[in-house]
């Protein structure tokens, strides 16, 4: 929960997530609309004072902002606010005994609506979640014979190059050890960070709702952002260090054999 006061830098109006009501919309530097929780609960037909109460005790409450909203004759007041992908949440938080029937159908279809959306957002999280885990174990398993490439590789430069040669190839050497080492270290980082996620069984039915299959599956498949973008980064100067390696290679050879040719 941030009770800051960020700038808003657009205030309109926006149709409610698989509702047809418009309600107020607050859009922040990062284009993100925020939507007031009291302008939902008027467009659902209940109370936003005690809907509000009751469900800032509720762990959704934990992104909710106070912003500033322009009302039409006493200016501007600090509001609870949601972002737009979460209000859906709120359709199913209250009793649907409230509202009017015609009402309820359209909670009932906006819940199950969000129910598949929510699944299908679970399954991309743990479709990521297991390559990003068997590309680690790819990486470490690379990483344990890479100290033997980085022997054998100074010993033929030693055996091949000249003095200047082999110590600029034996430089370059040490640089990709240094990489391999922080590389290998951010990778063993995320996969200990995936072992302390909490683990569920799970079972999988068949359309006669028989048990066909079990198995366990980490609770919250999450794979830190960051986490993934600077492993993408290792790899990428990984893989120009090697095309530099290969290249300082070609040319120490080629400069020898000019020389022996000459």
């Amino acid at each position: 929960m941030d009770e800051r006061e960020p700038a808003v830098m657009t205030q309109t109006t926006i149709t409610l997530p698989f509702l047809d009501d418009e309600v107020p919309a607050l859009y922040l530097a990062d284009g993100r609309p925020y939507i007031p929780v009291f302008a939902v609960c008027h467009a659902l037909g209940i109370p936003p004072a005690s809907s509000i109460r009751r469900w800032r005790n509720l762990a959704l409450w934990v992104t909710a902002r106070k912003l500033p909203f322009q009302t039409k004759k006493q200016g501007k007041r600090l509001v609870w606010c949601l972002l737009i992908s979460q209000v859906p949440f709120l359709y199913s938080l209250f009793d649907w005994k409230l509202v009017a029937p015609e009402r309820q159908a359209q909670l009932r279809q906006a819940t199950e609506a969000q129910i598949q959306l929510a699944h299908q957002a679970y399954q991309e999280m743990q479709q990521r979640y297991k390559a990003t885990r068997q590309l680690l174990f790819q990486f470490m398993t690379e990483c344990a014979d890479i100290e033997r490439f980085f022997q054998r590789s100074v010993e033929i430069a030693s055996m091949q190059l000249d003095g200047q040669a082999a110590l600029a190839f034996e430089t370059l050497i040490e640089r990709g050890r240094g990489l391999y080492r922080d590389a290998a270290a951010h990778a063993r980082k995320m996969l200990q960070d995936q072992g302390e996620l909490p683990i569920v069984d799970a079972v999988r039915v068949d359309a006669n709702h028989t048990v066909v299959d079990t198995f366990s599956m980490p609770l919250l498949p999450i794979v830190p952002e960051e986490d993934s973008t600077r492993f993408v980064e290792y790899r990428c100067q990984l893989a120009a260090w090697h095309v530099e390696l290969a290249a300082l290679w070609r040319h120490a050879h080629e400069r020898t054999d000019h020389e022996s040719q000459g």
